[in-house]
């Protein structure tokens, strides 16, 4: 009895540390960084964190948008087989990129692949820190097949 309260005791010691901590980050409720000397001369774009996953047959990212400057994408392949994410600069319609047998061209026309996660294994998160600018895009896996299969969508730079 003695040891189980013991146990409960340092749980609850390291979760109110955990939380106190996180309470004093300087955000409020919307998600803003607050005023203060860290933040002067950041960036507006500063929020430019999207998160997404790759898998049998989809590309989806959340948000689906950022602006113009840094963007990180940190990418999970919840399938169970290997994934490439591509960033394509391209006013083509989602979906709509012309296929060269089962994939597309890197160059093709109309469309610039600006960077990508090359193929990684199921079960794994990557992460990719990219400067765009502003104008359409398409996230997708170009892997043989992966494309026609459904593996895009659609992202928005302003």
């Amino acid at each position: 009895m003695q040891k189980s309260m013991i146990r409960i005791f340092g749980v609850v010691a390291v979760l109110s540390t955990v939380t106190m901590g996180c309470a004093a980050d300087g955000n409020d409720a919307a998600g803003n960084v607050a005023a203060d000397s860290s933040s002067a001369g950041s960036s507006a774009n500063e929020g430019n964190f999207i998160s997404g996953t790759v898998e049998e047959w989809k590309v989806s990212v959340s948000p689906n948008a950022a602006t113009a400057g840094e963007v990180k994408f940190t990418i999970e392949n919840k399938g169970t087989i290997g994934h490439e994410f591509l960033v394509v600069k391209t006013d083509i319609l989602d979906g709509k990129i012309t296929l060269d047998g089962d994939h597309f061209s890197e160059p093709s026309p109309g469309l610039e692949v600006i960077d990508e996660i090359g193929e990684f294994p199921a079960g794994s998160t990557e992460l990719l820190v990219l400067s765009l600018e502003a104008g359409n895009y398409q996230l997708v896996c170009n892997l043989p097949g992966h494309y026609a299969a459904g593996m895009h969508t659609s992202f928005v730079v302003s």
